[in-house]
C-alpha cells in the first residue's frame, strides 16, 4: 500500500496529451484534502523526441513548511501513471519503478517511436516483453488500453487516468471532481473520463495475465478460464470476449469446448495450447459483412474519427463508407442452400468477378440503418454458406 502521510508520483506522457494537466488535478485535489503539495515538469520538445514527465510530492501537512524534492529519485517512487506503454518502458528502465514500492497504471496502446517507423524491417518494440517485465518490477500493476476507454467516453485520456489513480490515492473522489470543474475545461467530458476510469479500478473485470497485462474476460466464463493452464488463460479470456462480441455466449463457449477438446493430449504443450487458442478465435470471427457492419457503427469508432478529424464539441462530422463488395461476400452471408443456388446463376450470368461499388454515409439515417440492418443478420451465421464453411474447416 502507499504510504499516505508522503506519496511520490510520476507522470510519464507524450506531449500534447495533457500531463500537465493530470498533474494539476491532483495537486489541487490532495491540496483540497488537507495535503502539502509540489508539482515540478520536465516537458519534452515533441511526442517522440523527448520524455514528457511530472513529478508530484505530497506530505500530510501538519503546520509546518516542508520541504520537498524537485525531481523524482529512482527507487522512490510510490505510484507511475503513464500515458503510452514504451513510456512506461522508459520509466522502467530509469529505475523509477521498484518492486517493493511502485505500483504501475499505464495505457497500453502504442504511439510508435521515429526508429520503430524507419526501420527497413518490423522495428517495433515487443509489448509482450515490456508488459511482462512492469509485472516482474512493480508492487502491483493495472495495464490496459485506457485510451480506447476514453475513446468510448469521447474524453481525453488523462480523465481515464486521473480516475485509475483515485483508487491508489487517500484523496476523496469528490477532490478530483471539484479539480476537474475548477479547471473549467471540457468539463462535463472529463468527468465522464474520470468515472469510467474510477469503476474500473473499483470493480476491474475478470482477467487473465501475461505479466500484468489485463485481458477481459465475462464473470461467466472465469471459472473455465482458471481452469486451464496458466499459460494460456490470457489468450483463452481475449478469445471469449472477442467471439462474445462477434456473434453471442453460445458461440463463446463453443470456442472453448474445441479449446478444452486438446488440454492434457499427449504433445498438446502450452506452446502448442497458446497458438490453438489464439489462432481458432481468429479463425471463429473471419470478418464477413455482417462483421464489417459491426465495426463500422461502434462508437469508439466514431470517437476516434472525430479525434483524428479534430472535431470540437458541437461540431458536425459526416462520415461516408466506400465499400465494393463482390457477389461471393454479398451471398455468403444468406442459408448455404440459398447462397450456393445464386452464386450459381451469378456464375454463368459470367458476374463472379464484379464488385458493386458502395457510398453509405453511416451518419445519415438511411445510412445507419442500412448497416445496422445488416449487422443485426449475425443471427444467420451458424446456417449461413461462409459460416458452414468455416465450421467445416475448423473442425478438420
Amino acid at each position: 500500500m502507499i504510504d499516505p502521510s508522503h506519496i511520490r508520483i510520476l507522470i510519464a506522457a507524450l506531449g500534447g496529451e495533457g500531463g500537465g494537466v493530470l498533474a494539476t488535478w491532483i495537486a489541487d485535489a490532495a491540496i483540497s484534502a488537507g495535503f502539502s503539495a509540489q508539482r515540478t515538469s520536465v516537458p519534452g520538445v515533441a511526442q517522440r523526441t523527448g520524455a514528457t514527465t511530472y513529478y508530484i510530492e505530497l506530505l500530510t501537512a501538519d503546520g509546518r513548511k516542508p520541504v520537498l524534492a524537485l525531481n523524482p529519485a529512482p527507487g522512490e517512487v510510490d505510484l507511475l501513471l503513464s500515458s503510452e506503454l514504451v513510456e512506461t518502458a522508459r520509466m522502467l528502465q530509469a529505475g523509477f519503478v521498484t518492486p517493493d514500492r511502485t505500483e504501475v497504471i499505464g495505457s497500453t496502446h502504442r504511439v510508435y517511436t521515429i526508429n520503430e517507423r524507419i526501420a527497413m524491417s518490423d522495428g517495433r518494440y515487443d509489448s509482450d516483453e515490456i508488459i511482462a517485465a512492469v509485472g516482474r518490477f512493480s508492487r502491483a500493476s493495472s495495464l490496459d488500453d485506457f485510451a480506447a476507454m476514453a475513446q468510448t467516453a469521447g474524453c481525453q485520456l488523462n480523465a481515464v487516468l486521473l480516475g485509475l489513480a483515485a483508487r491508489s490515492l487517500p484523496i476523496p473522489a469528490d477532490a478530483f471532481r471539484a479539480a476537474i470543474g475548477a479547471d473549467g475545461r471540457a468539463v462535463e467530458a472529463n468527468l465522464r473520463g474520470f468515472d469510467a476510469g474510477l469503476a474500473y479500478a473499483r470493480h476491474p473485470p475478470v482477467v487473465a495475465t501475461v505479466g500484468s497485462n489485463l485481458l477481459l474476460a465475462p464473470q461467466a466464463f472465469g471459472a473455465d478460464i482458471k481452469a486451464l493452464p496458466e499459460p494460456i488463460r490470457a489468450f483463452a479470456a481475449e478469445g471469449v470476449s472477442r467471439l462474445i462480441d462477434y456473434q453471442d455466449v453460445t458461440y463463446a463457449r463453443a470456442y472453448m469446448a474445441r479449446l478444452n477438446r486438446f488440454v492434457g493430449k499427449p504433445g498438446a504443450d502450452d506452446d502448442f495450447l497458446r497458438e490453438l487458442a489464439r489462432h481458432l478465435a481468429v479463425r471463429m470471427s473471419s470478418e464477413d459483412t455482417v462483421r464489417v457492419a459491426q465495426l463500422k457503427l461502434r462508437e469508439t469508432r466514431i470517437a476516434r474519427v472525430n479525434a483524428e478529424a479534430k472535431a470540437r464539441p458541437g461540431d458536425i462530422v459526416q462520415i461516408t463508407e466506400f465499400l465494393k463488395p463482390g457477389p461471393d461476400e454479398l451471398l455468403s452471408i444468406l442459408p448455404a442452400g440459398l447462397a450456393t443456388t445464386l452464386l450459381g446463376f451469378v456464375e454463368k450470368r459470367g458476374w463472379s468477378g464484379r464488385s458493386i461499388p458502395l457510398k453509405i454515409r453511416t451518419t445519415g439515417v438511411v445510412g445507419f440503418l442500412s448497416l445496422k440492418m445488416l449487422a443485426s443478420l449475425k443471427f444467420l451465421r451458424p446456417k449461413s454458406l461462409r459460416g458452414t464453411r468455416e465450421t467445416a474447416w475448423i473442425e478438420q
